[in-house]
């Protein structure tokens, strides 16, 4: 594979005896309305691109010179395409944008719904999309963002550590996982809405780039719009009510810009029962110009939160309850819904950045970052008592199966099933969490001194991340542009688990129980501290497990554009540097001499080189080429096998490999927007970590599969075609396969202790990666009137989703004692294909002038109308498996379901 990239960038050398003269294009963008100038804006002319400053001046060059079309895009205003002539210095004059009034709908509703439900279980895999941030003017890319996100579509199947965020050129991913946590600025539309993005491999000013494209979010203060807005939202998704205030300054006379944002998002509960939502967040921007040359920005923002979780179930506990939406997280407190899996997080971001404009062709732009604060989330746990989870599988008819199924089962009892049936249906003491029965217990406990037998514990992983970086951007000729940069990063990590509430009870006990009893008289063993044995815990006190996981980064990245009459190309570079180890503040009776203290320290040297070429048919037709070769430190994430108790990482722990290609057709029209591109990725030595209760172990065990090769390939492809000045049709269309491609090796380790580390092979090639639509349809009708009313309405397929596989299933072990072609042999091992499923949605919006310097936007959107309830945007097989009966309804699948209909009401005021 490296061969064939060097193979490339040696073709494309002989490119640069290709070079004619080139152009540039430079102008003005303003509001139609208001007269203001347009910071922001990306101005777009075949894959070059640029966006105005804070005099909504823009200057592309090495544009190849005759007819072309230019693209003008900004949130909350119409695009703008015009075809142009381009000469040697083409002066475009002004140009206004009209505004429009669907933004706050579309960016404040879709969006915000997926953005806020990505963590909705994590335990989950695959509940989360990519590209959500991209929108921009590229249509399968925007229809991919908003309209997919309700089916957790993810851009090419990537994972969204593929695809890189950044928030004033300051990578903004959780370098742990390398995804982004979007709800680090939920509720603060108006401050993040300016962007720059880029698809795919495509190169970007910023970044050297991602698999999934990168996007950089912009928050200078001097590049916001100039105004004060007022907004309020309505809506029966995530939370109920929005409020939201902005006002931004602009560039001032006196060289100063300033931005606040403060925003509410409340609801005793969402479109899920017992999902209740209590979030604020706050956005300061200060930017002050020095002179013409210098400007220094301060930016801080946070967006605390509180909100009640959403568990998958299985399909029995949603055809009892007679919802697809069954929470099992919640249950009656006193009369209110008290919900037992509660996210709390609150990490506010502190930002300085520098602006040195070197000279009218170098910018160097530099910023230091911090994040810090809290994030946890709340779980039941309990002692020596039976499982208070309403859904766990003795509680549920299916353990009590027919004769016919088990001749011999000793739990057979028709009566009970029927009870318990009936108990289902009607009484929610027996379908959610009995908090009543939780407290009466611990009260008996309490009056026999001892310990509770129930409680909420907080399982924290607070963060704390200082970023440096610095981006160089040099126009060394009207054909020849330099970019490059460096990051740095130190991250820190930290695990703990807190007493939340101790529901009725006096203490809690320090030990581990599943060691207690798997070591009966050890009382060593069952310590998770040693150094403060038999810990007494109330209220707030740490237990469990107390760990730092330590991380530095380093980037050095340039990348060389070239531009002539017929072809446009680049080459690029990037080096990097990752260590990672592991501190324990506990030592455990387990592993009492790997626990405590600094662990091992794992570095790892990478590189990735990329190259790409865009040849120009005509001033219309593009067709594109990029490829990739990388190598990529694995996320700590999945290299600790049993961090919580020990040090230890997966075996022959090393970098992945990443080799990806795609080719791109781009048609630009007056009255035509299309892209159709095929791309082809392969992975190798890739690692994932699975946590569970083992069902014949009697403990949580961690499952690590390495050695993991991938391929994902397909289609994607959008289309805007003007029907006339008003109205639009809207196609985009993802045909995709993403397989495994090879039996990965396996490490299941065992947090009691009780028996040593076991290595085997998952039987896995071919399964289909899950937690995504592998096909992804939408075809739309847009409307967009001189009167300022819009309206959208489209029709989505989805299909080819797979069920996140159990790998125990998939073993050797699994199938003991099975002859050879034993039908039960394919039942165990096969991969469940969900079924595919129509939605349909639709947005209306319209904005008022009043008093000739007022604007009232009014915006109302429905997904999924049809009501259509019976599509399974995801899930997974539960880790626990019946290795004595086979009995694959023991522990049947958990799924989710997409939303049934929804609304969005948003009403906007600004002057």
């Amino acid at each position: 594979m490296k061969q064939k990239l060097l193979i490339l960038l040696l073709a494309l050398s002989p490119l640069l005896g290709l070079y004619a003269q080139t152009g540039s294009i430079t102008g003005r963008v303003t509001d139609s309305e208001s007269g203001k100038n347009l910071p922001s804006v990306t101005v777009k002319v075949a894959t070059l691109q640029t966006v105005t400053d804070v005099d909504g001046m823009f200057s592309l060059t090495g544009v190849a010179l005759g007819e072309a079309m230019v693209e003008f895009s900004a949130s909350g205003y119409q695009n703008v395409v015009r075809q142009i002539s381009i000469s040697e210095t083409t002066n475009l004059g002004t140009l206004k944008l009209l505004p429009e009034g669907t933004d706050d709908a579309i960016s404040g509703g879709l969006s915000e719904v997926s953005v806020t439900s990505l963590d909705t279980d994590d335990d989950s895999n695959g509940q989360n999309i990519s590209g959500l941030l991209s929108s921009g003017n590229d249509v399968f890319e925007s229809v991919a963002s908003y309209t997919f996100g309700a089916a957790y579509f993810r851009m090419r199947g990537y994972d969204n550590d593929l695809s890189g965020t950044y928030i004033g050129n300051t990578p903004i991913s959780d370098v742990e996982t390398g995804r982004t946590t979007w709800a680090l600025w939920g509720g603060l539309n108006d401050a993040t809405r300016n962007k720059v993005s880029e698809n795919g491999l495509a190169p970007s000013s910023f970044s050297f780039g991602n698999l999934g494209g990168v996007t950089n979010i912009i928050i200078r203060a001097s590049q916001q719009r100039a105004q004060t807005k007022l907004t309020y939202s309505l809506t029966n998704r995530t939370n109920t009510n929005r409020l939201m205030l902005t006002h931004s300054t602009g560039m001032m006379e006196n060289g100063w810009a300033f931005t606040f944002t403060g925003s509410r998002r409340w609801g005793q509960e969402g479109y899920i029962e017992g999902t209740s939502y209590d979030a604020w967040s706050w956005f300061v921007g200060i930017e002050k110009k020095l002179n013409d040359k210098h400007s220094l920005s301060f930016t801080a923002f946070a967006a605390p939160v509180r909100r009640g979780m959403q568990g998958g179930s299985v399909q029995e506990t949603y055809d009892l309850t007679g919802s697809n939406f069954y929470n099992p997280n919640w249950g009656y407190q006193n009369g209110e819904k008290r919900n037992a899996k509660m996210r709390i997080m609150n990490q506010p971001v502190v930002m300085l950045n520098h602006y040195w404009k070197i000279s009218e062709k170098t910018m160097l732009t530099s910023a230091a970052s911090f994040l810090f604060g809290k994030t946890g989330t709340t779980a039941l746990n309990w002692y020596n008592s039976s499982d208070p989870r309403p859904d766990y599988y003795r509680y549920l008819p299916s353990y009590y199966p027919s004769v016919s199924t088990y001749p011999n089962s000793a739990v057979y009892d028709p009566a009970i099933a029927e009870a318990i049936t009936n108990g289902w249906k009607n009484d929610q003491s027996v379908s959610q969490i009995n908090w009543d029965k939780l407290y009466q217990t611990n009260y008996l406990a309490n009056l026999e001194g001892k310990q509770a037998r129930y409680i909420i514990e907080n399982r924290h992983t607070d963060q704390q991340q200082i970023n440096l970086t610095s981006v160089l951007n040099h126009e060394l000729s009207d054909k020849i542009k330099i970019d490059g940069g460096i990051d740095l990063t130190k991250n820190t990590g930290i695990y703990y688990k807190t007493m939340d509430d101790l529901l009725g009870g006096n203490y809690w006990v320090d030990i581990d129980q599943f060691a207690e009893r798997d070591f009966p008289g050890n009382d060593a063993t069952a310590q998770n501290d040693l150094n403060n044995p038999n810990k007494v815990i109330k209220v707030d006190d740490k237990f469990g497990y107390d760990y730092k996981l330590h991380q530095t980064n380093g980037n050095l990245w340039g990348v060389a554009n070239f531009s002539s009459q017929k072809v446009d190309y680049y080459a690029g570079l990037q080096l990097s540097y990752t260590s990672f180890w592991r501190e324990g503040f506990m030592r455990n009776g387990r592993y009492p001499d790997a626990s405590d203290g600094i662990g091992e320290k794992h570095n790892f040297f990478d590189y990735a080189l990329k190259a790409g070429a865009t040849y120009k048919i005509t001033g219309r037709h593009f067709v594109e080429g990029n490829a990739t070769y990388m190598t990529r430190a694995p996320y700590i994430r999945n290299s600790y096998l049993s961090s919580r108790v020990r040090d230890g990482v997966v075996p022959d722990l090393k970098s992945e490999d990443i080799v990806s290609g795609e080719l791109s057709y781009h048609l630009r029209a007056p009255m035509v927007k299309a892209r159709i591109t095929v791309y082809h990725t392969i992975f190798n030595n890739q690692s994932e970590i699975n946590s569970f209760y083992h069902d014949s172990l009697r403990t949580f065990v961690n499952q690590a599969m390495y050695n993991i090769s991938k391929v994902h390939q397909g289609i994607e492809a959008g289309a805007e075609v003007k029907l006339s000045p008003a109205f639009a049709v809207v196609a985009a269309a993802n045909i995709g396969n993403y397989r495994y491609t090879n039996r990965p090796a396996s490490v299941t380790t065992v947090e009691n202790g009780s028996t040593p580390d076991k290595y085997g092979t998952i039987y896995c090639k071919n399964f289909y990666v899950s937690g995504t639509p592998q096909t992804a349809t939408s075809l739309g009708l847009k409307y967009a009137g001189p009167d300022y009313l819009f309206i959208d309405v489209n029709v989505n397929y989805y299909d080819n989703i797979y069920l996140d596989f159990n790998p125990e299933r998939r073993t050797s072990m699994a199938i003991s004692n099975l002859g050879d072609g034993d039908p039960m042999i394919s039942e165990i091992t096969k991969q469940e294909k969900l079924p595919g499923g129509l939605s349909l949605d639709a947005s209306v919006g319209k904005s008022f002038r009043l008093q000739g310097k007022y604007y009232l936007n009014l915006n109302f959107s429905v997904s999924n109308i049809l009501n259509n309830m019976e599509i399974i945007t995801g899930g997974y097989e539960q880790m626990r498996f019946d290795f004595v009966n086979k009995d694959l309804n023991k522990f049947p699948p958990k799924y989710f379901y997409m939303n049934g209909r929804t609304f969005f009401l948003n009403i906007g005021f600004r002057f």
